[in-house]
């Protein structure tokens, strides 16, 4: 509780950011909710490449920290820092100076009218949300970092004052209320830019200040970064970046599929996602506690504390599952009224879509406490993306192309048969953690 509960308010209020900003953006209608449901899909890929890199090298940070190493906790961040900037800055060059081809590459519904105002929109949007981007993954990494070392309640701190500067800003830019400009979409934008620079200028800020010995990096160590070094950290980070990247991708050439319906499909998918979110966030706080806790553990050389725990986390992650999948389905009538402005056949397109969700939750959840919590605590990252990529790519995403383009189906039956890939990936996951291969202390390496 005391990891991963702030750890899943800090995943809530995050969630509540994205929410926040769809539910303010679509008084400006459904086509702008869509235009930002694409920018968001591409960023979203940014975070998700960034989150493998850096998680796969806060396993370090969490193993080093159980046997206090700090000097090559200090190290880690070091080469952890240096690689999310550098994949930030090649997300900001599409963002920015490609912004009219990323857009296009989501709006397939040959729609001429609502394609081109969708185009228009999305262009302005993501033009001034790129330079977020590189915030957004600075604080990331420091609060990898501070949760990887068991500091977790300072970047839930951070996060809630994002939110509150995010949302005051949305509410003044968007509408131009009590003297501030009437920018409309680009002030979402704007809002986002501003709130994570914000975010990210606080945690920097600890670290320069704080007198704590393991937040004190010690930049000049980057001369003992050796080959051999970072040959030992890519081992286990790159497998983890693949397999984040490969997730990311498929969740994009989803939504790339489900444009072939509609222009409307766009924001019913994007919403989905953004109520779903609130959703993960105990599954977040529970993977990201699991990762921390049986990491320290197996550093520790506690072997059989951390198969015990391992077990543990994951009758929980089930009992979790269950109990808000149920509650996803009976809320699932009353979270499309939030949306007023929108039209009602989104409404209804988005209750029938939360209603399959519901029933995939658990399946869902385990798949995850498996993939970012026990594999991957013991460096098992090989294995976790290869159980996460193949269903996705060799089933999921192929079934979403065929069925959107050649089918007449409805978007919430697409996904529902889409998201069989879950079901083998839960049966490829749990046999892996039966077998207790992924019990190892990287540290003795």
């Amino acid at each position: 509780v005391r990891i991963g509960l702030p750890i899943a308010l800090s995943q809530l209020l995050s969630s509540l950011l994205a929410f926040i900003d769809t539910i303010m953006v679509s008084s400006l209608g459904d086509i702008a909710v869509g235009a930002v449901g694409i920018a968001a899909s591409f960023s979203f890929l940014n975070i998700m490449v960034n989150f493998g890199f850096v998680s796969g090298l806060a396993i370090f940070f969490s193993q080093y920290w159980g046997s206090k190493d700090f000097k090559n906790i200090h190290k880690v961040f070091i080469v952890t820092i240096i690689s999310s900037m550098i994949i930030t800055s090649i997300f900001f060059i599409f963002g920015f100076f490609f912004s009219e081809t990323v857009i296009s590459w989501f709006n397939n519904s040959g729609e001429t009218v609502n394609a081109a105002i969708l185009q228009d929109y999305g262009v302005r949007y993501i033009k001034i949300a790129s330079f977020s981007y590189f915030t957004l993954a600075a604080g990331f990494v420091i609060s990898m970092l501070m949760r990887s070392v068991e500091k977790v309640i300072f970047p839930q701190v951070v996060a809630f004052i994002m939110v509150a500067i995010n949302t005051v800003l949305n509410y003044l830019l968007i509408h131009g209320l009590y003297g501030f400009p009437r920018l409309g979409i680009e002030g979402a934008a704007l809002a986002t830019v501003i709130s994570s620079s914000i975010g990210a200028l606080i945690l920097i800020s600890y670290m320069i200040f704080t007198k704590r010995e393991v937040f004190k990096i010690k930049f000049g160590l980057i001369k003992e970064i050796t080959s051999d070094y970072l040959k030992k950290l890519l081992k286990k980070a790159l497998p983890v970046a693949i397999n984040e990247t490969i997730w990311g991708l498929g969740m994009s050439f989803y939504l790339i599929a489900f444009s072939y319906i509609s222009v409307e499909a766009i924001p019913t998918v994007h919403i989905s996602n953004q109520v779903m979110g609130f959703f993960w966030t105990i599954n977040a706080g529970i993977s990201s506690a699991c990762a921390i806790m049986l990491g320290k553990k197996l550093g520790e050389g506690k072997i059989d504390v951390a198969k015990n725990w391992g077990i543990r986390f994951i009758k929980l992650t089930l009992v979790a599952g269950v109990v808000l999948g149920i509650s996803l389905f009976l809320l699932s009538s009353k979270i499309p009224l939030m949306f007023s402005s929108l039209d009602v056949a989104i409404k209804e397109n988005l209750r029938l879509i939360l209603i399959v969700f519901s029933f995939y939750v658990p399946i869902k959840f385990v798949n995850a406490i498996h993939i970012i919590g026990t594999l991957r605590s013991g460096g098992d990252t090989m294995y976790a993306m290869l159980s996460e990529a193949l269903p996705l790519w060799l089933i999921g995403v192929p079934l979403a192309f065929i069925l959107s383009i050649y089918t007449t189906l409805p978007l919430y039956l697409i996904i529902a048969i889409v998201n069989i890939e879950e079901i083998i990936k839960f049966i490829i996951t749990n046999y892996r953690f039966l077998t207790f291969k992924w019990l190892k202390n990287l540290t003795d390496e």
